[in-house]
């Protein structure tokens, strides 16, 4: 039927029943019509009586109080869901029926419920081969802990298909890692009114390769001082194992590229030089498509000049722990010792003090020819180590279109030696330590590092690729020939301050990167490509961003006050919080093990 007939048709069939009493009174109302474009027509062009199409102007006929949240069926919109659910519906109850979850209500959800019913995998659930675990983050806690990705909270996820719920039919790992990385929550909150200038795959970053043999090193400065490596320590065994010692009077600094007393005055006396960074920033870069958490880090351009900074306190500062394991640290409590945040302070304690310990305190240290640019006079305690300040020159591309591509580069970094071999000046030390947190009676360093080495280093590069990557990219810009690596273990599992060291290995920086499959070429490649990056824009401030959802790296435009008015609210709460009602100075209680990173 067409439409003028099947409405007459309708329109007899509701007077026929209206003769015969077999149904209630029904009148079709007016459809309005509106030929010209989409959507009931304006006011003013209305050709028919109000009808079924015209609430919107008459909302008070209809019993709707307001417009609430459209359905989103979105994966992003699914976490929402979970997250405003609070834990409520996780799995079956005890009489055996499905909880549903359901949203708090609140002044944007009362009077609504969830259209998704479907229940939410309970933290049980996929425990097997193939399953993977909920990964727990918390907020709020010490000044001194790392925030962002190792202080969040938990957030709920949805399994893959593939997964089953654990068990000999579970799939052999993998799957839950490439669906669900671990931490869903970002280093830094996005805003709106931010540029996204750029979106590059961690894949494409394998791509960028220059001639590492073009590159030019040149020493520009050394500041502080080397101790000699102490060699009793690679006699170390598991049967002779040695209690880790604490350096909490000691100073370390990691100050960031902008508030460094000497690469500003380096990059303005010099002409040739156009970027300033240190190691730690460039090898944070360098091995991004390792990681698998959220960093950030801050580059500015002003009059053709670079500089690759971080935030203070950022996750460019600390270290994590198992952050590409198959199954990453979870904890439903965050305040719990192995929550990610407390192993996150953890690693960097053992770092700091491992770094100190092997030193031979009984040889006078080799004194550099300028002092350390951060100690304070009237403060000695002072971590040994020295910076040496580097001139790179990175190569051109003949074939490339613009004149900056084609001409060399060169950047000033700010790398760290922790030591030198004995009887060498030459022979530069890094000195790392991994540390074991949770010994399993299946798997430890106690009982498998003496016999199985290698099988033991093969597990720490699985399960900590970024942070080791990060480490040999440091040594590599340091110029450091030998990399020693500590194994220290907790004395018991339940105590996370209390650690022994069971054993150091050496090796060789060429020859460690190599093996973990990290080449010159494609380190300063992605350098290089960078900086020409960013040097086809205008002067401003960019933040580079890792997702923590998938392996992206994210490219914004921010405002130049962006990040300051956060540092200066965070100076004035600790004014606010040193003097107490009278005016006295508080004093602040220790935390120990602090960590003390200027």
């Amino acid at each position: 039927l067409g439409s003028e007939q099947q409405g007459v048709s309708l329109a007899q069939g509701a007077a026929r029943s209206r003769q015969t009493g077999n149904m209630v009174d029904f009148v079709m109302p007016e459809v309005s019509v509106f030929v010209e474009g989409w959507g009931p027509p304006p006011n003013g062009e209305l050709q028919t009586p109000l009808g079924i199409c015209d609430f919107v102007d008459h909302l008070d006929k209809f019993p709707v109080t307001r417009i609430g949240r459209i359905c989103d069926f979105t994966a992003s919109g699914q976490r929402f869901q979970q997250e405003k659910g609070k834990g409520k519906g996780k799995g079956k109850d005890g009489k055996g029926k499905s909880s549903y979850q359901q949203l708090q209500p609140n002044k944007d959800d009362e009077g609504f419920s969830v259209v998704d019913n479907r229940p939410i995998p309970g933290k049980s659930q996929g425990r097997g081969k193939g399953g993977s675990k909920g990964k727990g983050k918390g907020k709020g806690l010490q000044a001194n802990y790392q925030e962002g990705i190792l202080g969040q909270k938990q957030k709920a996820f949805f399994q893959d298909k593939g997964q089953t719920k654990g068990g000999k039919g579970g799939k052999k790992g993998g799957a839950q890692r490439r669906g669900f990385p671990s931490f869903k929550e970002w280093s830094v909150q996005t805003r709106p009114e931010w540029t996204l200038m750029r979106e590059l795959p961690m894949t494409s970053l394998a791509k960028l390769v220059i001639n590492a043999k073009d590159v030019q090193f040149e020493d520009v400065m050394w500041c502080g001082k080397l101790h000699d490596y102490n060699k009793a320590f690679d006699r170390l065994t598991v049967k002779t194992e040695r209690p880790q010692k604490r350096f909490e009077d000691l100073n370390f600094f990691n100050v960031t590229s902008a508030d460094d007393p000497i690469l500003p005055d380096l990059l303005q006396s010099d002409p040739t030089v156009t970027v300033i960074a240190t190691d730690h920033v460039l090898a944070c870069l360098i091995t991004a498509a390792r990681s698998v958490y959220s960093w950030d880090i801050i580059v500015s351009k002003v009059g053709g000049k670079l500089i690759f900074d971080k935030r203070d306190g950022s996750q460019v500062d600390f270290l994590s722990c198992n952050e590409t394991a198959q199954d990453p640290p979870n904890a439903d409590d965050p305040l719990s010792i192995n929550a990610p945040i407390k192993l996150g302070q953890e690693a960097s304690c053992i770092n700091q003090n491992f770094s100190q310990m092997v030193l031979d305190q009984d040889r006078a240290p080799q004194e550099m020819e300028h002092p350390n640019p951060f100690e304070d006079e009237e403060d000695s305690s002072v971590a040994s180590g020295a910076y040496r300040y580097r001139k790179i020159t990175l190569p051109g591309n003949p074939k490339a279109t613009s004149d900056f591509e084609q001409n060399p580069v060169s950047l000033i970094v700010r790398t760290e030696v922790n030591c030198k071999m004995p009887g060498s000046e030459k022979h530069l030390v890094s000195v790392k330590a991994l540390n074991e947190f949770d010994p399993k009676p299946a798997y430890n360093w106690r009982l498998h590092l003496e016999s199985q080495r290698g099988a033991c280093l093969a597990t720490e590069l699985k399960n900590n690729a970024f942070k080791l990557g990060r480490w040999t990219a440091q040594a590599i810009l340091a110029g450091c020939e030998t990399m020693k690596i500590g194994y220290v273990s907790r004395q018991q599992a339940s105590d996370p301050w209390s650690h022994s060291i069971l054993g150091v290995q050496t090796y060789a920086v060429d020859g460690f990167a190599e093996q973990i499959g990290l080449t010159r070429n494609n380190m300063f490649g992605i350098v290089r490509n960078m900086i020409d990056l960013v040097m086809t824009w205008d002067d401003g401030k960019y933040l580079m961003l890792k997702d923590p959802t998938k392996s992206v790296l994210r490219i914004h435009e921010v405002p130049w006050e962006t990040f300051l008015e956060a540092d200066e609210d965070e100076e004035e709460e600790e004014e606010e919080q040193e003097l107490d009602e009278d005016g006295n100075v508080i004093q602040a209680q220790p935390v120990a093990p602090a960590i003390r990173t200027t």
